[in-house]
């Protein structure tokens, strides 16, 4: 499910709402009461035998998330694996998932424990309000780099480098990689009415990509009127605009990202992909716990695990780049690639990494007018 029939311009208003009334009502997890945000203090999250005990006494926990099934999915068989303790997941994407865990809050219902989230806007919102636990990681500098987490409120287990996607059966590998050497191929007039697009507000991935042709001086406003122009397909999320190129309705797809291109690589998809002069490569979705989780140990235990060496080979499975530090290249999807005549490893000279105080500040005003742009009617 796509968040982009929920995200509203009044997004910030709307999150914001109430915020007295939520605090007057919250009590705090494992007794302690709820605070102004600013007040509260940040507890470190360190994997001990006691929380462990803790979280297999819990045995369950319920995650709330956004990325793709699969992700997910993998990531829970591997905690369930290494410590006994069932995942209960509940696929909400980024608005929608902020916008639920709110109304139940609000609501006096505690049900979500951990938060995986493309919406760090709305994380931030909600932490303000005191509906997030205050948290840092043992030993932060030592596993995280900065701009890979929320302080205080959330952490990204993994990075997320956009890429072009192509149908070789109607663009063949040789041409593809010299036309979208720049996101400039994309203006090729053959390729009119065969673009699909991930709408500006399906997620975070494609918020990244338009916003970084906003803010790069070679490609601007005037780049996404032209893009416009082309008449692309627009999808309200990156599955079924893959669907759709991999059945060759479209020839090329932006944006998707190459952890998720690889699983579908692995299954036996046939599309390919390009890393283009510049791209987003960031961290999409982060890991934020409920400050009135019903599972307090186990969704500790849950959002510190993935930062740990076995748990960033739990996050290679699903074919992404772990963020932890030190952590060696171990996707499988990787050995298969370098058998074919078209991969090339990620440039890392092309990374555009966003800047999240613009994402948070600028938001609700650009992703109004790049819907406008590009023509979304619904």
């Amino acid at each position: 499910m796509s968040d982009s029939k929920i995200i509203l311009p009044g997004r910030r208003s709307f999150l914001r709402a109430g915020t007295a009334l939520a605090a007057a009502g919250a009590g705090g997890i494992l007794g302690v009461q709820s605070q102004s945000a600013h007040a509260q203090a940040v507890e470190t999250v360190e994997i001990t035998p006691r929380l462990i005990d803790a979280a297999k006494r819990e045995g369950t926990l319920l995650v709330r998330y956004s990325s793709p099934v699969d992700e997910m999915a993998e990531f829970a068989r591997a905690f369930t694996a290494r410590f006994g303790i069932k995942v209960q997941s509940d696929r909400k994407v980024g608005v929608l998932g902020t916008q639920q865990f709110m109304t139940e809050e609000r609501a006096g219902q505690h049900v979500m424990d951990v938060n995986y989230s493309a919406d760090p806007a709305g994380m931030r919102d909600l932490a303000e309000e005191g509906l997030y636990l205050r948290y840092t990681l043992a030993d932060l500098d030592k596993k995280l780099d900065k701009g890979t987490y929320l302080p205080g409120i959330a952490y990204s287990p993994k990075w997320t480098d956009i890429v072009i996607s192509y149908n070789p059966d109607h663009i063949p590998h040789a041409e593809a990689k010299e036309m979208f050497k720049t996101w400039n191929g994309l203006l090729n007039p053959k390729l009119k009415g065969k673009i699909g697009i991930n709408e500006p507000a399906g997620g975070g991935v494609a918020f990244a990509t338009f916003l970084m042709f906003y803010r790069r001086p070679e490609y601007g406003r005037k780049f996404v009127e032209q893009l416009a122009a082309q008449n692309p397909r627009l999808y309200p999320g990156s599955a079924p605009g893959r669907e759709d190129l991999a059945a060759g309705a479209i020839s090329v797809f932006i944006p998707n990202w190459d952890s998720v291109a690889m699983i579908e690589f692995l299954k036996g998809d046939k599309t390919a992909w390009t890393y283009p002069d510049v791209a987003p490569s960031f961290t999409n979705t982060y890991m934020a716990i409920s400050k009135q989780a019903p599972h307090p140990a186990a969704a500790r235990l849950f959002s510190a695990w993935f930062f740990t060496p076995e748990g960033a080979k739990a996050v290679e499975t699903v074919q992404a780049r772990p963020t932890l530090k030190g952590a060696v290249e171990q996707r499988s999807a990787i050995a298969k690639l370098k058998q074919t005549s078209w991969w090339q490893p990620y440039p890392a000279k092309a990374r555009w990494i966003p800047d999240m105080d613009d994402w948070d500040k600028n938001y609700e005003k650009l992703m109004p007018e790049m819907r406008r742009i590009l023509g979304w009617k619904r």
